[in-house]
């Protein structure tokens, strides 16, 4: 069980606790308001700290077991699939007699913005990279829950389970 579930649980007990001790010990008490506002005040924030980072939390997606890349067409329905697992390095592109590509985008309908050799996927660590090869075009990476694009231009950017990959006007996807 996550520390941070029996923090926040024990931490709402005990603001519970504290209401109901407040409430049978605190009537001769003068000043009681203060104790009831205080108790409220705590288990009121525990409370909303605790449905925050449970329920409304966005959904962890790890990238330990992505196993392929799709092309997605504009209704976001999937056009190819490459299967990436057990794969280190894959080469995006169009298909030429120089170099050889693993993820061949030469017969999609925008392969006029694909470069001959436009991105590289490597595995490092547990984790995929994408780098952009001084495509023409460029490179864009768009994280699943997010609505911002990313330019990739220098180095490596770590990518997670079902981000948006956008090679020239190509949407893929790594699933």
């Amino acid at each position: 069980m996550n520390r941070r579930f029996v923090f926040d649980v024990s931490g709402i007990i005990a603001a519970i606790l504290c209401v109901v001790i407040v409430g049978f010990l605190g009537r001769g008490l003068k000043g009681r308001y203060i104790f009831y506002m205080f108790s409220f005040l705590i288990s009121g924030s525990l409370i909303y700290f605790a449905v925050k980072d449970f329920s409304f939390k966005k959904e962890k997606i790890q990238d330990t077991f992505l196993s392929e890349l799709v092309l997605l067409s504009e209704e976001d329905t999937v056009v190819k699939t490459w299967n990436i697992l057990g794969k280190n390095s894959l080469v995006i592109g169009k298909k030429n007699s120089e170099e050889d590509i693993d993820i061949d985008l030469s017969d999609t309908y925008f392969s006029g913005t694909v470069s001959d050799v436009h991105a590289i996927l490597n595995y490092v660590d547990g984790s995929w990279y994408i780098e952009d090869m001084q495509s023409k075009n460029g490179t864009q990476i768009k994280g699943f829950l997010e609505d911002k694009l990313y330019n990739i231009k220098d180095g490596q950017s770590k990518l997670a389970k079902k981000d948006y990959i956008f090679i020239g006007l190509n949407k893929l996807q790594i699933r």
